[in-house]
C-alpha cells in the first residue's frame, strides 16, 4: 500500500459538500506530514529525472543508510549478513552496518596509492560474495572517485549495491551520475542510489535524506519498511534547496588550496589518489611525533578524527574542508608548534 497521499482531494471535498477534506483516517497533521513526503519525493525526482515512487525520504545521509542496511538485512535471512567496503571509507556507515551485527570485509585501498580499483573489488566481491557493497562517490576522505557502471555490472546480481553520492565536488557531476546509473541499471535489484542536501546546501540539522531504488518492488519494500521519516518543517527547508548550486564548493576550493600551499611547511602530505575530485574532506598523512601533535590540537582546541576512527593509523587525519577560516586556524596552529619543535627548519 502506499502511504504516500494527498489530504487535498477536491473528490473528498465536494463528496461532503465543503471546500476541506475530512480526514479520519490519520488525522490532519499526519496526512500532512505524509503529504508532504510525497511532494518532497516528487521534487527530488524531478531534479534527477525519474520516477517519483522510485524515492524514499529518509531521515538524512544516515537514515538512508540504515534503511538499505536494514532491508537487506531482512531478505537475506543469515544470522550475520556480510558488508563490503573500501578501507579508509565512511566511518559512520561502516559503524551503523557494525551495530546491526554484519561482518564488515574490507579492501584496504593505501596499497593502490589510496585508488579504487573496480577490477579489485569486483574480485573481492567474488572471492567473499558479500551481501552488500557500500561505496561513497566520491570516496570519504580522500575523495577517490571510481567507475560505478564498470562496478555495477561485473558485481554479482546476488550483492545489494548502495552508492552514496552525498559528498559535493566541482569535479563530479553527481546529479547527471545518478540519472544515467538510474537509467542503465533500471530494473536491477539491490541497487540504491543514496543522497542528501547535508553537505551541499548545508542543511545537516534537518536530517534531509533520500534513497533512490533503481527496481521497483525494492522501492515499495523499503517504503513499507522504513517509518523513521522526515518532519513536515525540514521537508519545507529542504524543497527550496534542491537542484541548487552546491553553496560550498567556493570553500572547499580555497581550503585545498590552503592545504596545498601550507602541507610541506607543516610537515604534511596531502593524499591525492590519481583518480580524485576535491570534496568535503581531506586525508593527510603527518609526520610529527604523534603525542606531540595530539598536544597541539588539543591545546589549540582544534578537534580532528584521526586515522585509527576510519580504519587507518594515527599517522592519519581527516579534515573537514567547508570552513575556511578552521582550516587556516589548524594550518596556523601547526605551523606556529612547528617553529619552536624545529626550529632548524624555519
Amino acid at each position: 500500500m502506499n502511504y504516500m497521499y494527498s489530504i487535498a482531494s477536491p473528490d473528498i471535498a465536494a463528496k461532503n459538500g465543503s471546500d476541506q477534506p475530512v480526514e479520519l483516517r490519520t488525522g490532519e497533521p499526519y496526512a500532512r506530514l505524509i503529504s508532504q513526503h510525497q511532494l518532497f519525493a516528487t521534487r527530488v525526482a524531478g531534479c534527477f529525472g525519474l520516477n517519483p515512487q522510485a524515492v524514499i525520504p529518509t531521515y538524512g545521509t544516515t537514515g538512508a543508510i540504515e534503511a538499505v542496511r536494514n532491508h537487506v538485512f531482512r531478505i537475506v535471512f543469515k544470522s550475520r549478513p556480510t558488508l563490503l567496503t573500501v578501507n579508509p571509507g565512511y566511518w559512520r556507515a561502516r559503524e551503523a552496518f557494525q551495530g546491526f551485527g554484519f561482518q564488515v570485509i574490507t579492501l584496504d585501498t593505501e596499497p593502490f596509492q589510496f585508488d579504487i580499483r573496480e577490477d579489485a573489488l569486483i574480485e573481492k566481491s567474488l572471492k567473499t560474495s558479500p551481501d552488500i557493497l557500500y561505496l561513497s562517490l566520491p570516496n570519504n576522505p580522500t575523495g577517490a572517485t571510481f567507475d560505478p557502471c564498470n562496478l555495477i555490472a561485473g558485481i554479482s546480481p546476488h550483492t545489494a549495491i548502495m552508492l552514496d553520492l552525498t559528498l559535493p565536488s566541482s569535479g563530479l557531476d553527481t546529479v547527471m551520475l545518478t540519472k544515467n546509473l538510474y537509467r542503465q541499471f533500471a530494473g536491477r535489484r539491490g541497487l540504491f542510489l543514496i543522497g542528501s542536501t547535508s553537505k551541499a546546501q548545508e542543511t545537516a540539522e534537518f536530517r534531509i535524506g533520500w534513497v533512490i531504488c533503481a527496481n521497483e518492488e525494492d522501492a515499495h519494500s523499503l517504503r513499507e519498511e522504513n517509518r523513521n521519516v522526515l518532519s513536515t518543517f525540514a521537508v519545507e527547508h529542504a524543497i527550496p534547496r534542491l537542484g541548487t548550486y552546491p553553496v560550498v564548493l567556493e570553500r572547499i576550493r580555497e581550503c585545498f588550496e590552503m592545504l596545498k600551499a601550507d602541507c610541506e611547511q607543516c610537515r604534511f602530505e596531502l593524499i591525492r589518489p590519481a583518480s580524485r575530485v576535491e570534496t568535503g574532506y581531506a586525508l593527510v598523512r603527518h609526520f610529527w611525533d604523534i603525542s606531540h601533535l595530539r598536544e597541539t590540537v588539543l591545546q589549540h582546541g582544534i578537534r580532528v578524527m584521526w586515522g585509527s576512527e576510519f580504519g587507518l593509523s594515527d599517522h592519519y587525519m581527516r579534515l573537514e574542508t567547508t570552513a575556511p577560516a578552521h582550516m587556516r586556524a589548524f594550518l596556523t596552529a601547526i605551523q606556529k608548534s612547528r617553529e619552536k619543535v624545529f626550529p632548524a627548519a624555519r
